[in-house]
């Protein structure tokens, strides 16, 4: 009985009405939902290899952005390119660097993302795509 009764408390709680509003991976973005899906060597890196795949995803925004801001507009394809270059220059650059060399890269690409994101913004917003 009192089992039945945790659970019952458990499943009506506000923790687990606010989990089903949670939103999930599989779920489309709201802003340019066809977007090039993150390559698979990203997706399934393992775990210890986070940090080369946070200074993939660093670059690519900061690519991305500095092309909205040269381009003075934001397309789809604009904002969101290929991976294709990002995974280059990785494998060419960094894919060698240490740990601490490879945090640092991506510091650096997290700051330049985050100036041009002041640009980028008002450009992609005015044709609704931020």
């Amino acid at each position: 009985m009192i089992k039945t009764i945790s659970i019952a408390i458990l499943a009506t709680s506000p923790v687990a009405a606010a989990a089903q509003f949670v939103p999930t991976l599989d779920s489309a973005p709201r802003v340019c939902p066809d977007r090039p899906p993150r390559p698979d060597w990203i997706v399934n890196a393992d775990v210890r290899e986070a940090h080369k795949m946070n200074l993939v995803q660093e670059m690519y925004r900061a690519q991305s952005l500095q092309a909205v801001v040269e381009a003075g507009e934001c397309s789809c394809e604009t904002r969101f390119p290929s991976w294709d270059d990002a995974s280059a220059y990785y494998f060419e650059h960094y894919s060698g660097l240490s740990r601490h060399e490879i945090l640092d890269r991506t510091s650096e690409y997290r700051r330049t993302a985050n100036e041009l994101r002041q640009e980028a913004m008002p450009i992609c917003e005015s044709q609704g795509n931020w």
